[in-house]
């Protein structure tokens, strides 16, 4: 009876964590780009002193600027061809967070600020 009872909480156990495994593998899947989805930006210069700039683009509206926490330390509005004033911000590792129309994330790139 015992041997029954603890094969059966041992199975609803690994069937549980099995179930939990797989739902959350699933919820963070990475689905890759489409070709017209793929877009080349990139955050220049990195590691960077003063100023940031991003290639030239159509899409983005929005540089946000996060620290390794995840506080947001600054926000512009993009426009092409723009620097953006990161000279106030500490020495260290920043996220810069580029947003497309309606706040879509298009990409997020690290960012070494001396």
């Amino acid at each position: 009876m015992k041997q029954t009872l603890l094969f059966l909480f041992f199975f609803v156990f690994a069937l549980s964590v099995t179930y939990s495994q797989t739902s959350f593998s699933d919820r963070l899947s990475i689905k890759p780009l489409s070709n017209k989805e793929k877009v080349e930006l990139q955050i220049f210069p990195n590691p960077a002193t003063d100023y940031i700039g991003v290639t030239k683009n159509d899409i983005v509206e929005q540089v946000m600027v996060f620290n390794l926490i995840g506080r947001q330390m600054k926000s512009f509005e993009a426009t092409d061809g723009e620097k953006y004033y990161v000279g106030d911000l500490p020495r260290g590792m920043y996220l810069v967070q580029l947003l497309g129309a309606d706040n879509q994330i298009i990409t997020t790139q690290r960012v070494n600020k001396r």
